[in-house]
């Protein structure tokens, strides 16, 4: 029986994508990588500040709570996740606590799996899906010129579909014009707007043929005014990315305020609570898009889910401008017709640093 030897954290400073990686090693030197939400950005702040909070809650919190417990199977990354979430209880189970647990969680499935030799896949098993499209999630621009330039790179990589993080109307519908018809695009207005403000967007937007407009409102919590943006927008309504736990997508659904749920797996406790938040979303007919903004294990573990949730319909891969990359240096997953497929390799299939 493999028992866990450390849990240690590793701070990818940048001054503009920072990365938190965690590494769960057994006894036996064996190691599963995980990584956590990077944190808020700061201007000005030095590379890898947004994320120094949530690695001295790991190593200050949760590593001595793992060191010493088994991590041989799936019953015993529920019975850590249980362990850390209990323990931390008066610390408030959402925001940094479940970010932080995140990471922990994702590198136990990566490690588990690696044990069995199998991808994360067979141990969430089984997969649904011979594939699932994914979409270029551009970074903020505020520049047609920029944005168009960039979404053609991904364009002629294979990705069919772009989401744009823009909250100009008037440039939206330009890149809408110049991209043409054919090209599937995406919305996120990062919170930018109040109730008024966001349903006076949608309202304008409704010549751009939006997939979705994403967290059009701040602040997000509030779920009845979302509602009521959803209910005379002319466009579906995409949110969830900063719901921390179960029962908050449980609220965000019953509320009314959602066309599509996306979930990111490195905020709201990782894989273990994903496997709910996906049955969740099915038992509800809500279409599942996994939100992520990182190149690294984030993503990949939002892969092996997807492809074991009958409501998944798109990955979200962040495309940074030419020459822009991740610290961690992970490589782009592979594409077929604008496609990732199901991984294949151990674990997680990680291979950057």
């Amino acid at each position: 029986m493999a028992r866990i030897a450390n849990v240690g954290v590793e701070v990818l400073a940048d001054p503009h994508n920072p990365q938190l990686l965690v590494r769960v090693t057994a006894e036996d030197s064996l190691t599963g990588t995980g990584e956590t939400w990077w944190g808020t950005y700061q201007p000005g702040a030095p590379a890898g500040m947004p994320v120094l909070p949530i690695a001295v809650l790991i190593e200050s919190l949760l590593t001595p709570l793992c060191v010493g417990q088994l991590c041989d199977s799936v019953a015993d990354i529920e019975a850590l996740w249980q362990r850390m979430t209990r323990a931390t209880l008066q610390y408030g189970h959402e925001g940094i606590v479940s970010t932080a647990i995140s990471g922990v969680d994702i590198a136990l499935w990566d490690l588990v799996a690696k044990r069995q030799s199998a991808p994360v896949t067979v141990l969430l098993g089984p997969v649904v899906h011979e594939s699932i499209p994914v979409y270029a999630s551009l970074t903020w621009l505020g520049d047609a010129d920029r944005v168009c330039a960039d979404a053609q790179r991904a364009l002629d990589h294979g990705i069919r579909a772009v989401k744009l993080h823009e909250a100009n109307v008037e440039l939206i519908l330009e890149v809408r014009r110049r991209l043409g018809p054919e090209v599937t695009l995406m919305v996120d207005a990062s919170a930018r707007f109040d109730e008024h403000g966001a349903i006076d967007a949608a309202d304008r937007l409704a010549d751009a043929d939006l997939a979705w407009f994403e967290e059009p409102l701040y602040p997000q919590s509030d779920h009845a005014a979302l509602a009521r943006v959803r209910s005379v927008a002319p466009m579906p309504i995409a949110a969830g990315e900063n719901e921390f736990s179960l029962a908050g997508f449980e609220r965000l659904i019953a509320s009314g305020a959602v066309d599509i749920l996306q979930p990111e797996i490195a905020k709201f406790g990782g894989i273990t609570p994903a496997r709910g938040v996906g049955r969740l979303a099915g038992a509800a007919g809500v279409p599942l898009c996994p939100h992520n903004y990182s190149l690294g294990p984030s993503l990949l573990a939002n892969i092996h889910w997807a492809m074991t949730a009958p409501a998944a319909r798109w990955l979200e891969v962040p495309w940074l401008s030419e020459g822009g990359s991740f610290p961690c240096a992970m490589p782009m997953p592979a594409l077929v017709d604008g496609c990732v497929l199901p991984p294949t390799a151990p674990g997680l299939g990680y291979t950057g640093r």
